[in-house]
C-alpha cells in the first residue's frame, strides 16, 4: 500500500510538540502528522492532522525534509502556532486511522535539547539550522 505521510515539526521556544503512540508491540513518541487523503494536498494533510491530534491550529511554514517510511514517503513540514497561547490537547483519531493498528495515548511539548537524538528530531534540528550539541 502506498500512502504519503505528513508530519508537522512545531517549535515554540526551546520545545518541540511530540505526541506518543501506542500499538499491540510498542509505545513511541513521534512528531504530530499521519496519512495524507486522497485528493488532498500535503500542506491541508498536515494541518488536518495537527487538529486532529493535538487540537492546534497551524500554518505551514516550509517543507524540511521527506523520506521513505513503510507504506511510501512521508514529508515534514515546519509549522507555526496560529495562537501561541493555545495548549495543545490529546485529541481523538478518526475510525480509518485505528486500522494501520496505533492508538493516541498523550500530546506533550519536549525540550529539543532532550529528544536530539530521536530520528526526526534530530533531522529538524539540522535541517533548520537549530544548534543543540
Amino acid at each position: 500500500m502506498n500512502r504519503p505521510r505528513a508530519c508537522a515539526a512545531i517549535i515554540k521556544d526551546d520545545m518541540i510538540l511530540m505526541v506518543c503512540h501506542q500499538t499491540d508491540s510498542r509505545i513511541y513518541w513521534t512528531l504530530p502528522g499521519g496519512g495524507v487523503s486522497e485528493g488532498e494536498s500535503l500542506e491541508q494533510a498536515v494541518i488536518r492532522e495537527v487538529q486532529e491530534e493535538t487540537g492546534l491550529d497551524v500554518k505551514v511554514v516550509r517543507l524540511l525534509f521527506e523520506e521513505d517510511y513503510e507504506y511510501g514517503k512521508s514529508y515534514c513540514f515546519l509549522t507555526e502556532l496560529i495562537d501561541e497561547r493555545t495548549e495543545p490537547t490529546l485529541a481523538f483519531l478518526p475510525e480509518e486511522e485505528s486500522t494501520f493498528g496505533t492508538m493516541l495515548r498523550s500530546v506533550k511539548w519536549h525540550f529539543i535539547k532532550d529528544k536530539k537524538y530521536d530520528i526526526q528530531v534530530s533531522k529538524v534540528i539540522s535541517t533548520v539550522g537549530l544548534k543543540y550539541a
